[in-house]
């Protein structure tokens, strides 16, 4: 910059750089000492510098855990801040109870209401509310793209979590070498969407109390015009999926005597059987494969000759599909509902041949239901004809008896050794707690139809299941 008085800009540069390392006293509760944070203007064709006020971004979130009579306190970092300040109110004032901590937690002898707030050479943040207590278990309950996990250079994704017990949270994108860091706000279940141009990384790292941190990682592929495939390595195993060149979702694999099915992250389902040859090793030959509209994302089952799957499309909305295993003929699929479906549907079935037990344990009780049972993310139960798949007249909602989005298969319980004053139920594990579900009868079922409101395909005002019993693992 040129001034016409020289002299008069040196000094005033001079003036401003020395008040720059003057420090003064705020009038704070703890009394501390700031330097006081100028910025630069231009008036005249001159630059000069003015006082301004300048302090981090406040702590968005304060956990707190009480144990042993202590306070374990955790909060979601500062980006600008170099230590916090613990403040505790004593029914009148908050009294400062530590001046300098360095990391995001903090450990207090005793109780009570707490606030963090977050400072640097400049001053301190205004301070953030009241802290919120937290009793869960630190998980990692769901890391997952809403989509496919190969995408066009340029185009977004979107990541969708579920955490339980965390005290904050940040995603890494990595992609050509540059990595970004953003901080999740939304500690329980939320998504976000993230511009992809390169092979992408994102590391979930999840933090708790007293440092207590984990992660997890995807990996996102860009389309390429030449694609290539990086060979894999053999080992003294036996690996029967070696050498497919399939991108195999594992989480999807069932081995089920000489039957194998699995579905890839390119939208496939396939069918592979095993063949034997006297002397010489199993080998897996592919019968059939079918493209799907959305994604696979539990372990498929296979019931009276059929592959019965769950598929969620880029939508989020789910339906339930069946394809005949020997000749993936007949292939019939639920409407499309709101919500993703990550568990798989199960087959309660009153008069199938593979289930005369299930027959004979309903003997003098109420039948139960018959059907596909799909158990949908929010916690919605929708019912299908074994058949058809088109839909029962009532459905049912497990959403109020669940702290936590319904991600695993339910399992399916006869009471086959007939243990007394035990019915049939369904059971569902949440993190480290399982829940008994009573089976709907088919009395409940058909009370919406025998009204004559509801015709064939409509569902009516879904009901709340029966949770017979809750325990912990």
């Amino acid at each position: 910059m040129i001034s016409a008085f020289p002299g008069r800009a040196t000094l005033t540069l001079l003036f401003a750089l020395t008040n720059l390392c003057f420090t003064y006293i705020v009038h704070a509760s703890s009394q501390t000492e700031f330097e006081q944070a100028y910025a630069p203007i231009l008036v005249g064709g001159i630059t000069t510098f003015i006082p301004i006020e300048l302090t981090p971004d406040v702590v968005v979130k304060l956990s707190t855990k009480e144990a042993g009579g202590y306070t374990d306190l955790a909060w979601t970092p500062s980006p600008q801040a170099d230590y916090y300040q613990i403040l505790k109110f004593d029914g009148q004032t908050w009294q400062l109870v530590a001046s300098n901590v360095v990391s995001t937690h903090y450990r207090y002898q005793g109780g009570g209401s707490f606030r963090v707030v977050a400072c640097h050479r400049y001053g301190c943040s205004i301070r953030n509310k009241a802290n919120v207590n937290v009793s869960d278990a630190l998980a990692i309950n769901a890391f997952y793209i809403q989509g496919n996990a190969a995408v066009e250079v340029g185009s977004v994704v979107k990541l969708g979590w579920q955490l339980s017990g965390a005290t904050s949270a940040a995603i890494t994108h990595t992609q050509n070498g540059v990595i970004n860091s953003h901080q999740v706000t939304l500690l329980d279940t939320s998504s976000h969407t993230f511009s992809v141009y390169a092979d992408s990384r994102f590391t979930l790292t999840v933090k708790g109390f007293n440092g207590e941190h984990i992660s997890t990682v995807l990996d996102v592929a860009t389309l390429r015009a030449n694609p290539f495939l990086q060979k894999g390595k053999q080992s003294e195993y036996k690996q029967p999926l070696f050498g497919l060149d399939l991108d195999i979702i594992e989480r999807t694999i069932l081995q089920n005597e000489h039957h194998l099915v699995f579905s890839t992250h390119d939208g496939a389902l396939y069918f592979f059987r095993a063949h034997k040859e006297s002397e010489k090793p199993i080998t897996w030959h592919q019968e059939w494969s079918i493209n799907l509209e959305g994604v696979i994302n539990s372990v498929p089952s296979i019931t009276e000759g059929y592959v019965f799957y769950s598929e969620t499309n880029e939508k989020n909305m789910g339906r339930v599909c069946k394809v005949r295993l020997k000749d993936k003929q007949s292939q019939t699929c639920s409407p499309y509902y709101e919500g993703s479906l990550l568990a798989s549907p199960i087959v309660v079935n009153n008069d199938g041949d593979y289930s005369v037990k299930f027959l004979e344990s309903f003997a003098g009780s109420e039948k139960k239901a018959s059907g596909i049972y799909a158990f949908y993310y929010d916690g919605s139960v929708r019912i299908f004809d074994q058949q058809s798949l088109t839909p029962k007249p009532q459905s049912f909602t497990l959403a109020e008896q669940l702290s936590l989005p319904l991600i695993n298969t339910p399992t399916l319980f006869l009471n086959r050794k007939r243990i007394e004053g035990l019915d049939e139920q369904i059971l569902i594990k949440e993190q480290n707690h399982v829940l008994g579900v009573a089976i709907p009868t088919t009395q409940v079922v058909q009370q919406s139809q025998s009204f004559g409101v509801l015709a064939i395909g409509q569902q009516g005002l879904a009901q709340p299941m029966t949770v017979l019993w809750r325990g912990t693992l």
